[in-house]
């Protein structure tokens, strides 16, 4: 499996929590990587971090 490559994210900003969303669309998958944080930097992160924690094996580039 390749290493997944992210699209472009979708940061979204809630008015009433204050909290950024963050929303990316992986290669390859049907999948989306989504995260929250107070800046949009820290919704990005958190989207690919929690992406890698339920998909540990598509960062590893191992051969078909």
């Amino acid at each position: 499996m390749a290493v997944p490559t992210f699209s472009a994210p979708v940061v979204t900003k809630d008015n009433i929590t204050g909290l950024t969303k963050a929303s990316y669309t992986v290669s390859g998958t049907t999948e989306k990587a989504e995260g929250r944080g107070d800046t949009e930097y820290q919704a990005k992160r958190h989207a690919v971090v929690k992406y890698r924690a339920t998909n540990p094996l598509a960062f590893l580039d191992l051969p078909a």
